[in-house]
């Protein structure tokens, strides 16, 4: 339903004049309160803080680049010893059969041959070997990372990284184990492997 705005206008100054009224009555109503003093322990020292200081304006001179430090030393660490046993360990389980060699990058006297990516041929003694087939099933799923005995004119501790076929060759027989040449010039061709 729409109002006429006669009507509008007619009871516009009524509105007003009552909200003017009735704030006029609530003021007047108020009483003002005593004004108390304030006491002197509200009172204390401002703290200001230091000037800040003043920005240098001089115009930049050519900007100074940083140098790189220098290089850090490479000390040569000594070589390392092959760890080895004569006398043979006592453990649960062992196989014996045949053995083969890679991974003889670094010696320009003897044979080389490509060596395992995560472990290169340093210049210490290095002592990997990739398991055969034979040795795999003897050892289980878990054989990588074993470390085992692997014992023929020497006694030498050796980790599994890798896996080998190591069939075929010359001889056509096949091989337990291929070990890293390091181990293979200790230990010969012919080994008992001991875990």
């Amino acid at each position: 339903m729409r109002v006429p705005q006669s009507r509008l206008r007619a009871v516009a100054p009524l509105v007003v004049a009552a909200t003017l009224a009735l704030t006029a009555t609530t003021a007047a109503g108020l009483e003002p309160s005593p004004v108390r003093p304030i006491p002197d322990s509200a009172f204390g020292p401002v703290a200001v803080a230091p000037p800040l200081p003043t920005p240098d304006l001089r115009p930049l001179a050519d900007p100074v680049e940083p140098t790189l430090p220098p290089e850090r030393p490479q000390p040569s660490l000594p070589v390392s010893k092959p760890i080895t046993k004569s006398v043979v360990p006592k453990t649960a389980h062992a196989i014996s059969g045949r053995a083969s060699w890679y991974c003889n990058a670094d010696d320009p006297s003897g044979p080389t041959s490509i060596c395992h990516n995560a472990y290169p041929d340093g210049p210490g003694f290095d002592a990997y070997a990739a398991a055969g087939p034979g040795l795999r099933a003897a050892l289980g799923s878990g054989w990588r990372n074993t470390v085992v005995y692997v014992c023929g004119q020497q006694c030498v501790r050796v980790r599994l990284i890798d896996w080998c076929k190591c069939t075929g060759g010359s001889v056509g027989i096949t091989k337990l184990i291929d070990l890293y040449y390091d181990v293979y010039v200790l230990t010969g061709s012919r080994v008992t492997i001991r875990w």
